[in-house]
């Protein structure tokens, strides 16, 4: 008796499921692109506990006649390929028919559908992968998908799902994604009764942008627009300064399909190499536009992964695009102390680094370069120690001692929070006065590190330059500091209860779609840290 047998449709399908249907938002994704197949203007989605118990996409799309209505839950059957040349050029969301018959096989589900030439429209039913009933109902037009009770039949699958909160915000993520790349579209989800996105339809990306990230984040994007051998590239990206400490605020899009490429995050690190420090993300929306020859969008089940023919040529063509546009903003922060290139000295040579106000002393370089005149503390050419600074690329005077006095405050917070007196820390401000003026630095190791540290000066607000008996220390000002106020908190909610000091006014934050389902799994979490929240909106 042959041991090889071929399987039944149900329990194929259920297997084709667990591919397909990863969890609530994998069915919410197969269904919004079917939607967008379908040249719908309005999509509204609705969920109910996390997308489990309840998730209803309806679309004003072409609609489908009574018998493609019940053809479209067979395995493979699909109305946008027709031939093995048009595997080759997939322009369609959706093309290989496996997202309805998977989903209805773990699922009760619904479908009512009618198109603009009907009369009536049609309600089909399925039960676990069975076909229940098909009736004749009335409907307006394009289509509806009521699926309830996810998993019901599959209960190990369905333990494997998070909290409600987590898939809602999985779903939020992914709506929020196609209302990005669809701006023309009016978008509607609504989660347990509650709006959580709600656009309508947008003149541009950039009003879109506006619509569901917000104003806070929009003002601190660079536009992004390149075109050049047949791939194109437009979209926005954060400046350096604005960080995050994963990708999940870039949104990426290949040919308008929501993709989650690892070239194209690898292509955004090499052209923020430089600017941002390692394990920090910029933000970014960028859509990619390639020929659909050059682009396998069939090799992962959830249609999340995408193949480039050439590789390199796209990684090179992203990552100049952006580098440039970054360029265009002129993002890199000049040290203080880089002064200007004297043009008459040497026209087009570049900036030169100065240290102190070697332009305003008699001599100027040429004393320097000789080695021979003794800088004069009075008299006409001279410069008091007043005048002594430094200068930056335009040569504005910068107030040395006051930004030497704000880098070694830093240094202060450190020393007092590890208990240690900071009366023997070295005078920063000494060290950068002419030598017979400045104090001798006594050798003092900082906590945490292995030799003395003596600071120097700070760049824009956000990086501290120092010295240590090996050479030029680049300090990123912020990341300590947050160490800092870490290590002061964690001590304090070690030796007590948290306490709660309500603010005279308190602070507002807009959060995007996706941030305020991650803010309600974190709520109960900042209560009891002494935090108190109230939503003011959706």
């Amino acid at each position: 008796m042959s041991k090889i047998k071929v399987l039944p449709d149900s329990l194929a399908n259920k297997i084709a499921a667990g591919e397909v249907v990863e969890r609530p938002s994998s069915v919410v994704k197969e269904l919004l692109e079917n939607a967008l197949d379908a040249g719908a203007r309005s999509i509204n989605i609705e969920v109910e506990a996390g997308g489990k118990r309840l998730i209803r996409v309806v679309d004003d799309g072409e609609g489908m006649t009574r018998d493609d209505a019940i053809i479209a839950f067979e395995r493979h059957a699909t109305s946008k390929l027709r031939t093995a040349e048009d595997l080759e050029a997939i322009t369609t969301l959706g093309f290989r028919g496996e997202a309805l018959p998977s989903i209805a096989s773990v699922s009760r589900l619904f479908l009512r559908t009618k198109t603009a030439g009907d009369t009536e429209g049609t309600e089909v039913e399925f039960n676990g992968g069975k076909l229940v009933a098909v009736r004749d109902i009335a409907w307006p037009g394009g289509a509806e998908v009521e699926v309830r009770d996810l998993f019901f039949n599959i209960p190990a699958r369905r333990k494997f799902l998070k909290s409600d909160a987590t898939e809602s915000f999985h779903i939020a993520n992914l709506v929020q994604h196609y209302a990005l790349a669809n701006p023309q579209l009016s978008f509607l989800l609504v989660g347990n009764g509650r709006d959580v996105i709600r656009v309508a339809t947008a003149r541009s990306l950039k009003e879109r942008a506006y619509q569901v990230l917000g104003g806070a984040l929009l003002d601190k994007l660079v536009e992004v627009n390149s075109e050049a051998n047949g791939l194109k590239v437009l979209g926005f990206v954060s400046n350096p300064q604005e960080q995050r400490s994963s990708r999940d605020a870039q949104y990426l899009f290949v040919n308008r399909r929501f993709v989650r490429d690892q070239l194209i995050g690898r292509a955004l690190s090499e052209a923020y190499r430089s600017m941002m420090p390692s394990g920090t993300y910029p933000a970014a929306v960028l859509f990619i536009e390639a020929p659909p020859t050059e682009v396998d969008v069939n090799v992962h089940p959830a249609k999340t992964e995408v193949r480039f023919l050439h590789e390199g040529a796209v990684l090179a063509f992203v990552r100049d695009a952006v580098a440039e546009a970054l360029r265009s903003t002129q993002p890199i922060t000049q040290v203080p102390g880089v002064a200007r290139a004297r043009a008459e000295e040497n026209p087009g040579a570049g900036e030169r680094i100065r240290w102190g106000a070697e332009e305003q002393r008699s001599g100027g370089a040429e004393e320097r370069r000789s080695g021979g005149a003794e800088e004069q503390r009075s008299g006409g050419g001279g410069a008091s120690t007043e005048d002594r600074g430094l200068h930056d690329v335009n040569g504005a005077r910068v107030e040395s001692r006051e930004l030497i006095e704000q880098a070694d405050a830093i240094y202060a917070d450190r020393l007092a929070v590890s208990g240690e007196g900071v009366t023997d820390r070295p005078c920063a401000t000494d060290s950068m006065l002419p030598e017979s003026e400045a104090t001798p630095l006594e050798s003092n190791t900082l906590p945490g590190f292995g030799h003395g540290i003596k600071p120097l000066g700070q760049i824009r607000d956000s990086y501290i330059v120092a010295t240590d008996e090996e050479g030029l220390l680049l300090v990123d000002q912020h990341v300590a500091h947050e160490r800092v106020l870490f290590e002061q908190f964690r001590d304090a909610r070690l030796a007590r209860a948290a306490g709660l000091q309500p603010l005279l006014i308190p602070a507002t934050l807009d959060l995007s779609p996706s941030e305020a389902e991650a803010f309600s799994i974190v709520e109960g979490e900042l209560e009891n840290i002494g935090i108190e929240t109230m939503r003011l909106s959706g």
